[in-house]
């Protein structure tokens, strides 16, 4: 089995603080996000770690600091309309690396604290999807890929539907068979623009080749780090604080709370409330609330 660590999106739903930066490489509590994946799991061979030619050599100054040994693949792309999608880039991997065994694909920006190892021992040569019960209708509704499961199969998957028929959301780990493989390209061939994700991927395995679907369901905490709120809401509960702060940092009479600063950041006379702020951004005598600002940003009110 080979493990492939997704890592070549352009997180566009983060930026600025994602314009020049990749987001599995994001800093939760002073550790990039893919790291927590490797520190606290054993994977099975040596993982592929997937990612795209903007972010290249950010991944290999990474790999190389933290002696990581992991295959660096690079897609050819640079923007998020040149993007191969998620699908598209296990495909192109599929077919680069001639790769023709089990896969275990593993999405770069998630941190989970389920076993791994029970994960795996879960796989019977089906495709295995692991799920977190959400709990909630509104919390899946339009975020996550959903599936409905019954007697520990999957018989329905959905894409980030409006009208969810479960609270089982996809966390972006699967075991795929490499008899399966074969259909990756097949899909991408046929899927219209933009129905290319994991989840029409399942849903079209499930309806058109009517494959056995397995469901691995954990309750142990898990973090999709897509947006400004999962990443203060990951960064919490790692840093075990309201607010993370990074090296250089200076607050002069100013509230800050359920924030994310990063080196460098100089705060005064201010009130600030859910925001991450990047590198050497000054705010002074300003009130902000959700915002994500971008490096080296200077806010003054005078």
């Amino acid at each position: 089995m080979r493990t492939i660590i997704l890592a070549g999106g352009y997180a566009t739903r983060l930026y600025p603080i994602t314009a020049s930066r990749a987001k599995p490489l994001l800093p939760v509590a002073g550790k990039p996000i893919i790291s927590y994946l490797l520190d606290s799991h054993s994977l099975p061979d040596r993982p592929i770690v997937s990612t795209n030619r903007r972010f290249a050599e950010q991944f290999a100054a990474w790999r190389d600091q933290f002696g990581y040994d992991v295959e660096l693949v690079v897609e050819e792309t640079c923007t998020e309309e040149e993007k191969l999608g998620t699908v598209g880039a296990i495909t192109y991997l599929i077919q680069t690396l001639g790769l023709d065994e089990d896969l275990l694909i593993i999405g770069g920006d998630n941190i989970f604290e389920f076993s791994l190892r029970s994960f795996l021992d879960a796989y019977h040569g089906h495709p295995l999807i692991a799920l977190s019960d959400i709990g909630d209708i509104e919390r899946v509704r339009g975020r996550y890929g959903v599936a409905v499961a019954k007697g520990g199969q999957i018989i329905e998957f959905q894409e980030k539907p409006q009208d969810p028929r479960s609270t089982l959301a996809s966390t972006a780990c699967y075991i795929y068979p490499k008899e399966v493989l074969p259909y990756f390209r097949e899909f991408v061939e046929e899927a219209p623009t933009g129905k290319d994700a994991p989840g029409y991927l399942n849903a079209w395995l499930l309806k058109e080749k009517n494959l056995r679907m397995d469901a691995f369901i954990f309750d142990t905490r898990w973090y999709d780090i897509g947006d400004r709120a999962s990443y203060i809401e990951a960064t919490q509960r790692y840093a075990n604080a309201d607010t993370w702060q990074g090296e250089d940092v200076t607050i002069e009479s100013s509230v800050v709370k359920d924030s994310i600063l990063f080196d460098g950041v100089r705060i005064a006379n201010a009130s600030i409330t859910g925001c991450v702020v990047d590198h050497d951004v000054h705010l002074e005598g300003v009130t902000l609330s959700d915002c994500l600002i971008g490096e080296n940003t200077v806010i003054k009110h005078t």
